[in-house]
């Protein structure tokens, strides 16, 4: 039924947001949806996040079902995720970051198409992107839509699903496959990856969030101008971030049921030479292991990594 209201959770992760907490709870709590419930988490933020983000929602919260909680130490993007899924209880659960700006229209929306679709793991849409000052941007992010073009093989190996900011994720999907089992991981390129193995996500190709342009904890930090301990902290990041994500849908593969034995080879050798390559920088011992376990991506991965740290 069109008109049907289901059980949606409104779930807003922050992390050092404080300059822009208050425009994120605002149109957050303007929804045109009865939400279920409103959770917003703080993951431990060093700055004066999580206090401006009690007084935006005293300010705007007008008798909503809300929840503000804050972790007492920093877990980490995925760790906070995953705790976050296990405390709420919609069946559509609409992620937000702390530094975006949803329009009033966004869950009524999402969940229209939701119940017109048949219930997908995954819904996405178009936004309007803005810089840290709130001001209109051409740069336009990529889409879902290209997600949704995608075939398995080409999604097992891509570095973009979608932009996790505009997501919506079902609980049916989130219970068949588990918590994210990687740490360093990013959400959406495993959220994407499932609903592509599910053949279940949906493109809105509509704005419906003011999207925050270079801010946020999945900005890889800015080179130009690093010194060289910063230019390898950032390629460490990078590297654990691409092991994590193949690692993560190897697992998923598995957990579909799906026999995809050319795919599994493939990302199976992609994350043996990543592991090497994160050992490089983060763990100098490991790499005897690696000489004897898997030779092939001992010396592929030491030569580029040195070529790197050569060449900076």
């Amino acid at each position: 039924m069109d008109n049907e209201i289901i059980s949606v959770t409104f779930l807003v992760l922050c992390y050092k947001q404080q300059d822009f907490i208050d425009d994120c709870v605002k149109g957050a709590l303007a929804q045109d949806y009865p939400v279920s419930e409103f959770v917003f988490s703080d993951d431990a933020s060093p700055d004066d996040s999580y206090e401006k983000l009690c007084l935006a929602v005293e300010r705007y919260g007008n008798g909503r079902p809300v929840t503000v909680r804050k972790n007492a130490e920093n877990m980490g993007l995925i760790p906070h995720f995953n705790l976050m899924m296990a405390k709420t209880t919609g069946e559509l659960i609409v992620l937000a970051a702390g530094d975006d700006i949803s329009f009033p229209e966004r869950v009524s929306t999402l969940v229209a198409r939701y119940l017109a679709a048949g219930r997908p793991s995954l819904l996405c849409s178009d936004v309007a992107p803005i810089d840290d000052a709130g001001r209109a941007t051409s740069y336009q992010p990529p889409g879902g839509e290209m997600c949704a073009m995608l075939n398995i093989r080409e999604a097992a190996e891509s570095k973009f699903m979608y932009l996790g900011a505009s997501g919506a994720l079902s609980r049916a999907s989130w219970l068949r496959y588990g918590d994210i089992f990687y740490p360093f991981a990013y959400e959406d390129l495993v959220l994407g990856f499932r609903a592509l193995l599910d053949n279940s996500l949906e493109f809105i190709d509509q704005p419906l969030l003011y999207y925050r342009v270079g801010v946020g904890v999945s900005t890889l930090p800015e080179q130009v101008g690093a010194d060289r301990d910063e230019l390898i902290a950032s390629r460490l990041k990078e590297i654990r971030l691409r092991h994590d994500v193949l690692a993560q849908r190897m697992r998923d593969i598995q957990q579909s049921g799906q026999r995809l034995p050319t795919i599994i080879k493939t990302l199976n050798k992609r994350v043996a030479r990543l592991a090497v390559r994160v050992n490089f920088y983060s763990a100098r011992w490991r790499l005897l292991f690696d000489f004897f376990r898997r030779p092939a991506a001992f010396w592929s991965g030491v030569k580029r990594e040195a070529r790197y740290l050569r060449d900076l």
